[in-house]
């Protein structure tokens, strides 16, 4: 099936070993592995992924395989105790420079107007103002001592 820009085959050849190498760091063994990038894939055929402009493509697709891993495996069978929960709670400034995400996605997925996100943003910004103040002072010490 042909995508607007890729076919599933071209996502596969681009895609598919660094997939594989993030699967086989969340799997039990070789086998679970290539299950969960199967799912992966099948997802991406039925989603038609690459027309969803919300995310960058490779930043989707490891999103998607590890939804997979969670739903074809159980807890204990993760490597590392592995959870997608984890990027839930990224920073909003993580996610808008090092995920490049839309802002106008990322309330409409959020449910969150455009004050609650610019509040948002500026109480991370605060925070982080904060922890460079602590850490500054901190090494002052280190130097005065």
């Amino acid at each position: 099936m042909k995508t607007s820009h890729f076919t599933l085959e071209s996502l596969y050849k681009t895609y598919g070993a660094r997939l594989y190498g993030v699967a086989m760091e969340i799997a039990p063994n070789k086998t679970a592995a290539e299950k969960m990038l199967i799912g992966t894939f099948q997802k991406i055929h039925q989603q038609k992924l690459d027309q969803q402009n919300v995310l960058p493509l490779y930043v989707a697709l490891v999103k998607l395989l590890i939804q997979t891993a969670h739903e074809q495996l159980y807890t204990g069978q993760l490597k590392y105790n592995f959870q997608l929960k984890q990027f839930e709670n990224t920073p909003l400034l993580h996610k808008l420079i090092c995920e490049q995400i839309n802002l106008e996605n990322y309330c409409i997925q959020n449910k969150l107007t455009r004050s609650e996100m610019a509040k948002k943003i500026r109480e991370e910004i605060m925070s982080l103002r904060d922890l460079k103040k602590t850490d500054n002072q901190i090494n002052q010490k280190k130097h005065n001592v």
